[in-house]
Order: C-alpha cells, then sequence, then structure tokens
C-alpha cells in the first residue's frame, strides 16, 4: 500500500511538470481584444468604410498586444479590405494568419482565415491554390454550431463556382451553384434566393441544355416580378432572345425582346443602352432582325455592336446578312474579317488555357515545397517534444532514485506477505475443486463440453463464409458484370475516341452501384457527402480504372482528378493524400 501511494505521488508530480510546460508555451497568446474587434467585424458586413475608419484607430496600439489580438486584427484588416474590394497581390501576410489559425479561434474565424487565403490566390491568378483553400474553409465550417456563420459558408460556394465557370468546369459549376443557393434560401432574402437560382443559367448553356436554360430563366422572371424587381426579372432575357432567335420561334423572341427593352432599365430614351459592358445585345437583336427578314435593322444593329468592340459577333452578323442577300463581294469581304476575329478570339481562349496550365503547374510545385517546408516544422517540432519528455523523464528517474532504497527492503516484505497468502488461496481453491469434482461426473462434463464446442465452431464458420465474405464479394462481382459498367469498359478501352458518358449515363451507374453495393454506396454519397465528381471517382477506382483513364472519361483535368481524389480520401479515411485511396476503397468493401 505503502508503494502505490509513492507512486501516486510521483505521477502527480509528472503532471504538474506538464501543465507548467504548456502554460509556459500558451502564455504568450491571451486575446483581451476579442469583443471590440468581433463588433468592428460584424460593422463590416453592412459598411466596410466605416469598420475600415474604427478599426485604424487601433493601428498605434497593436504591436503592444499579445499574438492572439494581433492576429485577430490583421485578419479583420484583411476581410474589410476583401469587402473594399482591394486587389491582393501578395500571399505573405494572409499564409501568417492562416498558419496561426489551423489551431487557434473559433470555428468561424478558422474558416474567413481559409477564404480570404483563396481570394488571395484568386487574385493572384492561382486558381487551383484559390479552391484547395476554399475547401479547407469549408472543411474548418461547424455547420451544426448554432453560432456558425451561415452565408460566409454560402459565400464560399459562390466563389468556387466562379473559379469553376472560368475553369470550364459546368457540372462542378452546378454542384457549388446549388450549394450557393441552399445557403442563400437559409440566410437571405426573396429575391437574393431568385437571383441565386437564375445564375445556373450560365453553365446549363454550356452544356447545350437550353431547354432547361429557358426554364430556368421563365421562372426566375416570374418570381422576381411577384417581388416587384422587374429589371432583374428580364435581366436574363437577351439568352432567351438568342435561343428562340435560333429555333425560329420569332414570336416568343419578340416577346422577350419587348419585356427587355421596356423593363430592364438599361435604354435610353433613342433606344441606346446606357450600361457599359452590355452592348452585345445589339448582336443579339441583329440576329433576331435578320431571322425575320429586316436586313437594314439587322446590318444597323451588326455595324453598332462593331463600335463597342465585339468584332466577332458584328463580322459574323454582317457574313451572314450578306449570303442572305446572295452578295459575294460583300461575303468574300467579311468572311475574312469574321476568320481575322475568330482567330483573335481563339488565340485569347489558347492564352487563357496556357495561364490555366500554368497555374497548374505551379500550384503542382508549390505543393511539393510545401511539403518539405511542413517536414521541417515537423521535424523541429519532434525535436522540442523529444527535448521536454527527456525533461520530464529526468525528473521522474531522479524521484525514482530518491526512493529506490527505502523501497528495497519495504518491497522484501512485501512480497513475502503476498506470496504467503497467494500460496493460502491456492491451496484453499484446489481443495474446494477437489470437492466438487468428487460430487460429479468428470467424464460425462468433458464430453458435454466438446460436443457443444464442436457445434459452435460449425456455426461460427458456416456464418462467417455465408455472410460477411460472400456478400461483400458477390455485390462487387455483380456490379462489374452489369450492363452499365460494360458501357464504361467500352469506353474505358477506347478513351480517347469515345463518346464520353453523358448524365444518364452516370446515373445508371450510380443506380448500379447502390443497388449492388447499398452500404458502400450509402458510406460515400450520404455518411461522407461525396461531391459528384469525387463519388465517380471513387466508383471508377473500385472497377480498376486507372487515373489517366478516369481523367479521360469525366473530361477532367489529371490535377483535377489528383485533387478530387486527396478530397475524397480525407473525407472518408482521414487520411492525406491520393495514392491510398484505391486501396482503403477495397479495404471498406471487404470489411461490409
Amino acid at each position: 500500500m505503502q508503494y502505490l501511494i509513492k507512486k501516486l505521488k510521483i505521477s502527480k508530480l509528472a503532471c504538474l511538470c506538464a501543465v507548467f510546460v504548456v502554460l509556459m508555451l500558451s502564455a504568450c497568446d491571451f486575446r483581451r481584444m476579442t469583443e471590440q474587434l468581433d463588433s468592428i467585424s460584424k460593422i463590416s458586413d453592412t459598411n466596410a468604410d466605416l469598420a475600415y475608419s474604427l478599426l485604424k484607430k487601433y493601428e498605434p496600439e497593436v504591436p503592444n498586444w499579445g499574438k492572439g489580438d494581433r492576429m485577430h486584427y490583421e485578419l479583420i484588416k484583411m476581410k474589410i479590405a476583401n469587402k473594399q474590394d482591394v486587389v491582393f497581390t501578395s500571399d505573405s501576410l494572409i499564409k501568417e494568419i492562416v498558419d496561426y489559425y489551423k489551431d487557434h479561434g473559433s470555428a468561424n474565424e478558422q474558416m474567413l482565415a481559409y477564404y480570404l487565403l483563396g481570394r488571395v490566390y484568386y487574385h493572384m491568378g492561382e486558381a487551383p491554390q484559390a479552391l484547395q483553400a476554399y475547401y479547407d474553409a469549408l472543411a474548418k465550417a461547424d455547420t451544426t454550431s448554432t453560432d456558425c456563420d451561415i452565408w460566409g459558408v454560402g459565400v464560399i460556394y459562390g466563389q468556387m463556382a466562379g473559379i469553376f465557370h472560368k475553369q470550364n468546369l459546368p457540372n462542378d459549376e452546378i454542384w457549388a451553384l446549388n450549394k450557393y443557393r441552399d445557403y442563400t434560401k437559409l440566410v437571405r432574402d426573396s429575391v437574393d434566393y431568385a437571383l441565386a437560382k437564375s445564375f445556373l443559367i450560365s453553365p446549363y448553356y454550356l452544356l447545350g441544355k437550353k431547354d432547361t436554360v429557358l426554364q430556368i430563366i421563365q421562372s426566375s422572371c416570374d418570381e422576381l416580378r411577384k417581388l416587384g424587381d422587374s429589371a432583374s426579372a428580364v435581366s436574363n432575357h437577351p439568352i432567351a432572345i438568342y435561343i428562340y432567335t435560333e429555333r425560329k420561334q420569332l414570336d416568343k423572341a419578340a416577346q422577350y425582346i419587348r419585356s427587355f427593352e421596356t423593363e430592364s432599365g438599361v435604354f435610353d430614351a433613342e433606344g441606346n443602352m446606357t450600361i457599359k459592358g452590355s452592348e452585345q445585345y445589339y448582336a443579339t437583336k441583329g440576329f433576331y432582325e435578320l431571322a425575320a427578314n429586316n436586313t437594314d435593322s439587322a446590318e444597323y444593329y451588326f455595324r453598332k455592336v462593331l463600335k463597342y468592340g465585339y468584332s466577332y459577333e458584328g463580322y459574323r452578323g454582317l457574313m451572314m446578312l450578306y449570303r442572305h442577300k446572295k452578295n459575294a463581294d460583300s461575303i468574300a469581304y467579311y468572311s475574312f474579317l469574321f476568320e481575322d476575329a475568330l482567330d483573335s478570339l481563339r488565340n485569347k481562349m489558347q492564352t487563357d488555357a496556357i495561364h490555366r496550365m500554368a497555374s497548374l503547374y505551379h500550384y503542382s510545385r508549390n505543393q511539393k515545397i510545401a511539403e518539405q517546408e511542413s517536414q521541417k516544422a515537423h521535424n523541429a517540432q519532434f525535436v522540442i517534444f523529444i527535448l521536454l519528455s527527456a525533461f520530464v523523464l529526468g525528473t521522474l528517474a531522479a524521484l525514482q532514485l530518491y526512493y529506490s532504497y527505502k523501497r528495497k527492503k519495504q518491497n522484501e516484505i512485501d512480497k513475502l506477505g503476498y506470496a504467503l497468502s497467494s500460496a493460502k488461496r491456492e491451496y484453499q481453491n484446489i481443495q474446494d475443486e477437489l470437492q466438487k469434482l468428487k460430487n460429479s461426473n468428470v467424464e460425462r462434463l468433458i464430453e458435454e463440453k466438446e460436443r457443444k464446442g464442436k457445434e459452435l465452431k460449425l456455426t461460427i464458420e458456416s456464418i462467417a463464409s455465408e455472410g460477411k465474405m460472400s456478400a461483400a464479394t458477390n455485390g462487387l462481382e455483380e456490379f462489374a458484370k452489369s450492363e452499365i459498367v460494360g458501357e464504361f469498359v467500352a469506353k474505358k478501352n477506347f478513351c480517347a475516341g469515345s463518346k464520353k458518358p453523358t448524365k444518364a449515363e452516370w446515373k445508371a451507374l450510380e443506380t448500379q452501384f447502390r443497388k449492388d453495393m447499398p452500404m458502400a454506396y450509402n458510406m460515400l454519397a450520404n455518411e461522407k457527402k461525396l461531391s459528384p465528381l469525387e463519388l465517380h471517382v471513387c466508383m471508377l477506382l473500385i472497377l480498376d480504372f486507372e487515373d489517366g483513364i478516369i481523367a479521360c472519361i469525366t473530361e477532367s483535368l489529371p490535377q483535377t482528378v489528383s485533387n478530387a481524389k486527396a478530397r475524397a480520401n480525407k473525407k472518408i479515411f482521414n487520411e492525406s493524400g491520393a495514392q491510398t485511396l484505391k486501396y482503403r476503397l477495397m479495404q471498406l468493401i471487404g470489411a461490409f
């Protein structure tokens, strides 16, 4: 008993040493300005200029604050700058802020730090890094908390949608915009919600789903008119005008023209557009007039749109106009001008593509550098841990030596007493067991136990072989043999020349996966909430598709597939990187 008391004293002393070390390390991080800075942050949501003037008053005091308050100040300062549309040109400060908020602050502050990191990368033209920062920001958000910044989460999805649009990834843009729409419904008014739904027009147009585009335009128009915002209600009418003109449904096109020109508020008394940047509408009007055989009006609008720099639309319209008039000289002349404008547009698209590829290259390179720096930091932390551990262990060793001499003799006495007590208990147990054996039929009991043991063993083996092992194997085999998987395998074998899977084929593959492997599907799609691209990548990995084939079939860049694998690995298995995802997925299927 005395020995146990002494051991407890040593343990308490070790705990006190550890607490002392922790307090010493965190003593410089007290935050005393949280309430004041949070108040300014809330003001910035509606009046950034006022918030900036209030924050500026604290600037002389900042150098004397603790690190926690300084980082909080810089976070709010950068939030205000973002609200004021400041263009960020350096990532050094935001990296320092994010490094601090990795392990400090509330969930809202951590989310804000990563969101601002994404904004900085966006301004610097680093789209992949911006997307990764936005994904990290969403991972920090605690949407189950009552004080979660719900609108902040919605804004992040909106920014992601913008990047997906510029990267020409309409399916991912639709996924992000649907999330943005859902969060808008939670915290914004009905007008904002109706506008959020109208943002889906652009990606659906890129996918060629023009019926869906027309449906969204009409639906959002009806909602906004009911809410009294006629100008916003007709803002997307030029797209409908162009589609109906293409389809020769001129009555419909004329109806949308009248609504747009009378309710949008962007025309003066002479019919000229007053908002710079919206003059492309003149080309749309020109195509309508040409389809209606009003050639003079069509020529007027085509020449008018050229004045505002829309060469591609203007020369294309004039070329089509003179084809309609069968004027060979003008057709040849404007065909050359149209080809020049088309070359210029193509060169711009190629330049944008080169910039996107360069951004991916820099992102990959920076990831390697970041991994190296992370390893260095990890090594430094390990050295500090070793030193602290050595200090604590040294203290414990000294205390152990102090008590060792006195404990030695007491141990010998305790051991003898314990041995005597154990011998007495064992002797009594043996006597009791002998008496029980004398009163029972030993051979019959042994036979009964052996028989029951064999029966249980057979039952266990039967359940294991018929249940757990066959269920997972048969489910995967049925999935692999299904007709829709056969369609994807055919595309895999002729990927470069094959028609890419349609949305219906992807849906059919998901349905088959849910049918044959319901537990795996529920884990990935419902519990872990994978995005469409992440779920598709996981299904193809289970079917043993290679990364290059997956990139081809999903119409994604290899880096996009790699990022999707890494995100899925983090969500499902909480593991970093993409390399282990396939192995872990197969383990998961076996576990079911």
